[in-house]
């Protein structure tokens, strides 16, 4: 396909809002019955980037998808994760990773962590305030500028706001928002973040029923991602299912009883 010609007067300049627009690339609408919803997602900072864990279960008045990728890499540095509609959020993720290629097409140059932040809040405001399927996203990434990792998350009016320590979305977000502020710690590793996180998706799912934990039945685990100087990588499903077992194995011997820093 080639790339649409505007002339002077319309020309939607570098606005990527205003080009999805005149080039019809916005989300269609859908019915918002029986649309299966994702959750849940939690990102957590550690001293070299941050650690993202999904689940990945889509859920309607049952479980509609057992295996669904609610993160995934914006751009090299950058990853993007959704809750609430499903099969929106898929779309919304493929808008931002066109928003950003726009730019660096428009104005031959990368947009920072925060710019790309800051540009998806009209996408967001705009799909949240005009149709009943909404999405909110989380972004994180490694800036390139100031060497570090950092965390964005939003509200449903597409207002963004920095955390520094960690954020969750989706319905499981008060189970793994408690185990989070519980065990999180400013000078963690790797190893300590991603089994922070683990345990916020697994508290999660034991809690909420649209979250989905680890099957061991069916070998899916949820998604585990981290953002550091080497970019975008997800961890092999191995190293989620050894995490989850670790975690499911104090759970049992315990009897499902709380017990332990991190139980």
């Amino acid at each position: 396909m080639g790339l649409p010609l505007f002339d002077a007067q319309s020309d939607p300049g570098p606005s990527f809002v205003r080009f999805a627009e005149m080039a019809g690339l916005t989300l269609p609408p859908a019915p918002s019955e029986h649309s299966a919803h994702a959750t849940t997602v939690a990102a957590v900072r550690y001293a070299d980037g941050v650690v993202m864990v999904g689940d990945r279960q889509a859920t309607s008045y049952y479980v509609a998808n057992r295996d669904v990728r609610k993160i995934e890499p914006a751009d090299r540095y950058t990853a993007l994760a959704i809750s609430g509609s499903a099969a929106r959020g898929i779309e919304f993720i493929r808008l931002a990773q066109l928003s950003f290629e726009h730019y660096e097409k428009m104005s031959d140059s990368a947009l920072s962590l925060e710019g790309k932040a800051n540009y998806l809040s009209p996408l967001i405001q705009r799909n949240n305030l005009t149709s009943a399927l909404v999405v909110l996203p989380l972004l994180a990434g490694w800036d390139l500028a100031h060497q570090c990792g950092r965390i964005f998350e939003y509200d449903g009016a597409g207002g963004c706001y920095e955390r520094h320590d960690f954020a969750v979305i989706g319905s499981g977000s008060p189970f793994a928002d408690s185990t989070l502020r519980l065990g999180y710690r400013a000078d963690m590793n790797r190893d300590d973040a991603l089994a922070l996180a683990a345990l916020a998706i697994y508290e999660a799912a034991d809690n909420d029923p649209s979250t989905g934990g680890p099957d061991f039945v069916r070998s899916i685990f949820p998604m585990i991602v981290t953002l550091t100087s080497e970019g975008f990588r997800e961890l092999d499903q191995d190293v989620a299912a050894s995490t989850f077992r670790s975690i499911n194995d104090r759970r049992s011997e315990s009897g499902g009883v709380a017990g332990g820093t991190l139980r």
